[in-house]
């Protein structure tokens, strides 16, 4: 896998399906496999459950802390020059010999549940914007990390991730560390999914997840 490609479809159409046996075939190739996942409904079904489900060497791990969440608080350079002293790098670094999961649904629930109470949609807003943030900050991390040789021969898959509109690309910092994603439609407007080329899902590829 030498580019950056992204599944974009609508529910029930086997996106999560097809990512987990992606991964099957990453790891029997040699790759080191890293997960983005934000499932809130169905969980049992997400990819992280999947994935922690097959591998014993697998590991989860969560963001609930907002004060951890720098980026988009910080200029760009500020985060490249200081990205060892940010989550996730001491968390990748403890766990660099297992397949990471990272679980991102936590600011999804906060704000659905803020706003579910209140009806406060600038709240909302605010979780959301956490949850965007944070899933660039995790991607630019590793992105770094790989380039610094920190980590390597390594494959990021997303499940239905959002990124923010920015006005910069961390494409541009990409060395050999590729992603693939899966999105909703909806969803599949981040800058960052502005580098990545399109999956071309056949029909008979389609099941249900």
């Amino acid at each position: 896998m030498k580019k950056n490609l992204l599944l974009v479809e609508n529910q029930e159409t086997g996106k999560t399906t097809y990512l987990f046996n992606e991964i099957k075939k990453l790891i029997i190739d040699g790759y080191r496999v890293i997960v983005l996942d934000s499932a809130t409904e169905h969980e049992d079904k997400s990819l992280l459950k999947k994935v922690i489900n097959k591998y014993n060497n697998s590991v989860i791990i969560e963001m609930h802390d907002e004060s951890q969440v720098v980026l988009g608080n910080i200029a760009l350079n500020n985060f490249v020059n200081n990205f060892m002293d940010y989550f996730p790098f001491n968390e990748v670094i403890k766990n660099k010999n297992k397949i990471i999961c990272f679980d991102l649904s936590y600011f999804l629930e906060k704000g659905h549940e803020v706003y579910e109470k209140t009806n406060n949609m600038k709240q909302y807003r605010y979780y959301r914007d956490l949850y965007n943030n944070l899933s660039h900050q995790i991607a630019l991390s590793l992105i770094l990390m790989e380039k610094c040789s920190i980590i390597n021969n390594s494959i990021v898959v997303m499940d239905e991730i959002e990124f923010p509109i920015t006005d910069y690309n961390i494409s541009d910092l990409q060395n050999h560390l590729y992603f693939l994603a899966s999105a909703h439609p909806e969803n599949a407007f981040g800058t960052f999914y502005e580098s990545f080329d399109k999956i071309k899902f056949k029909k008979y590829q389609r099941r249900k997840d």
